[in-house]
């Protein structure tokens, strides 16, 4: 017991491991001291840990006032399209599900759910009779390759199979209120 208690002070003092009963050190099983022993206060943890990774952020600094939608446009409006609710603006392009209308066609979005116009906002009940929305589609594209793997263990049941969305790409040139 003393034997084992004074490799274990050797081990602690070197850092490495130390033979039990005269087998060569590379053979014996290291000898640890408990993980408390190393272990700091959860201060001076947390404190080295910081000083260490300077670029990471440690809290998060979110306001709860703040909106999770932030207009830098004073007109904007809420619109359902092809199965969709999109905020859109004048000016900006946005991707939905495909519409039947070629590229390079206009077109008028009329469920509009909700507008803003200059400090001013309208909830439709459902939808606003007097807001319309012109826009324009861009073209006419694909999403990502989504792919679907199905087996059954053990019964040699495989099969592959890959889906891509079509998508058409919009332009709103018009919010008229």
């Amino acid at each position: 017991m003393a034997a084992a208690t004074m490799s274990l002070r050797a081990s602690l003092s070197t850092g490495r491991p130390v033979s039990r009963g005269g087998a060569p050190a590379s053979l014996a099983a290291p000898v640890t001291a408990p993980a408390l022993r190393f272990a700091a206060p959860a201060t001076q943890r947390s404190q080295s840990v910081r000083a260490a990774r300077p670029g990471i952020v440690y809290a998060a600094t979110a306001s709860a006032d703040s909106p999770s939608y932030v207009s830098t446009s004073t007109k904007y409006a809420i619109v359902e399209v092809a199965g969709q609710q999109i905020i859109v603006e004048e000016g900006r392009w946005y991707s939905c599900n495909r519409l039947e209308a070629a590229p390079g066609s206009k077109i008028q979005l009329g469920r509009v759910l909700a507008a803003r116009n200059e400090g001013d906002f309208m909830v439709g009940q459902p939808y606003l009779e007097n807001v319309t929305v012109e826009a324009e589609v861009m073209e006419e594209l694909k999403g990502p390759k989504i792919l679907v793997y199905k087996m059954k263990p053990k019964k040699h049941y495989r099969r592959m199979a890959g889906h891509r969305q079509s998508l058409s790409k919009f332009k709103v040139t018009k919010i008229s209120v």
